[in-house]
């Protein structure tokens, strides 16, 4: 069981990387641009810039069916210890 486990977040956190991987492959420090101003920060009408998180379909499903496959074994562990007793 233990292995499994071990497997299981092994492979989750190469998935995470791996779909990471273009944030991380972007230069840093970033370049300084000519212009420094900020949307929103003028104190006028102007909305503060949306820095919303993109979170790709994969993601969602790996998450998903992770969720998934911790609760059924949990649930499989429980119905076998109540069946052996």
């Amino acid at each position: 069981m233990g292995k499994r486990i071990v497997g299981a977040v092994a492979v989750a956190g190469a998935f995470v990387l791996w779909s990471a991987g273009a944030a991380l492959a972007q230069t840093y420090p970033p370049t300084p641009s000519a212009t420094t101003s900020v949307a929103g920060a003028s104190g006028g009408n102007e909305p503060t810039a949306f820095t919303g998180a993109r979170i790709g379909f994969a993601v969602v499903a790996v998450v998903v069916l992770l969720a998934l496959g911790i609760a059924a074994s949990v649930v499989a562990r429980r119905r076998s210890a109540h069946v052996a007793s």
